[in-house]
C-alpha cells in the first residue's frame, strides 16, 4: 500500500470515527433527556400524590422501583393508588362531575385525531401518543407495501401545523398527550351523553361551567394542566365551530 492509499484509508477510518463519535454525543443527549424526564415524571408523581392523600413524602412508603428504571412502571403505579384514593373517597365509584376530567381529555385526544385524520371514520387504535406511527400505517398500501408519499407529507404538515397552534397554548406535545391519558384512564369519561338541549348538555358545552368544575373539584396539582387541556380543547371548538363536547 502506497502513501496515497494509506492516507486515504487513514482519512476514511478518520470520518467513521468522526460519525461514531457523534452518534455517542447524540445517545448521550437523548439518554440525558429521558433522565431528566423520568425525574420530572416521578417528581410530579410524588406531588401530586402527596397533594391528594395528604400524606408527606417521608411518611409514605416508596413504591418499588423498577429493575430497568422504566418510568412507566412508576406511572402504572401511580395511577393505581390516585385511582384507590379516589374510590374511597367517592364510594367505590367516581362521580360524576370528576368524570368530565376524562372527558375533556378524552374529546380534545379525539378532536386532534379527527383533525389529522379527516378521512377516518374510526379511531379504535389510534392516540395521540401513537399518531407518528399511525401516520406511517395508514398512508402504507396493506398489501403491497407501497407508501403514498404525499398523503403521509399531508398528515406529517396537519399534525404538525396542529401542534404548532396549540403549542402556542402551552400545549407541550412530550406532555400533554400523556397527560391526557392519565386522566382518561383516571376518572374514565362519562357514562352517558346529556339529553339533548337539556341544562345539562348547555353546562357542558359551556367552558365557563368546565373551568370552575375543575377549580372546585380536580386535585390542585392537576388543574394548571386540566385547565389547559379546556382551554386548547375550546380553541379547536371555536376553530371548527362545532360543541366544545361531541357524541
Amino acid at each position: 500500500m502506497d502513501l496515497e492509499q494509506t492516507c486515504a484509508a487513514l482519512h476514511s477510518e478518520n470520518e467513521q470515527l468522526k460519525q461514531e463519535n457523534d452518534q455517542l454525543k447524540s445517545l448521550l443527549s437523548v439518554m440525558k433527556e429521558n433522565m431528566d424526564l423520568r425525574a420530572r415524571i416521578q417528581s410530579f408523581n410524588r406531588d401530586v400524590l402527596e397533594d391528594i392523600t395528604g400524606i408527606p413524602q417521608s411518611s409514605r412508603t416508596e413504591f418499588p422501583p423498577d429493575a430497568k428504571g422504566d418510568c412507566n412502571q412508576t406511572c402504572k403505579h401511580f395511577r393505581a393508588a390516585f385511582l384507590v384514593v379516589l374510590c374511597l373517597n367517592s364510594g367505590n365509584s367516581i362521580p360524576g362531575p370528576d368524570r368530565l376530567f376524562g372527558e375533556i381529555s378524552y374529546q380534545l385526544d379525539r378532536r386532534i385525531l379527527a383533525f389529522v385524520f379527516q378521512g377516518q371514520k374510526r379511531f379504535y387504535g389510534f392516540t395521540v401518543l401513537n399518531i407518528a406511527d399511525k401516520v406511517v400505517e395508514v398512508s402504507t398500501h396493506p398489501l403491497t407495501g407501497k407508501v403514498d408519499e404525499g398523503y403521509r407529507l399531508f398528515l406529517t404538515q396537519r399534525f404538525a401545523g396542529l401542534m404548532d397552534r396549540l403549542s402556542q397554548l402551552g400545549y407541550k406535545a412530550a406532555l400533554h398527550p400523556a397527560f391526557t391519558e392519565f386522566i382518561i384512564n383516571t376518572y374514565g369519561i362519562l357514562k352517558k351523553k346529556p339529553e339533548e338541549n337539556s341544562a345539562q348538555e348547555l353546562d357542558y358545552n359551556n367552558p365557563d361551567f368546565l373551568k370552575k368544575q375543575i377549580l372546585t373539584s380536580a386535585p390542585r396539582k392537576l388543574q394548571k394542566d386540566l385547565l389547559l387541556v379546556l382551554t386548547c380543547l375550546h380553541s379547536m371548538a371555536e376553530k371548527d365551530g362545532k360543541p366544545l363536547l361531541q357524541w
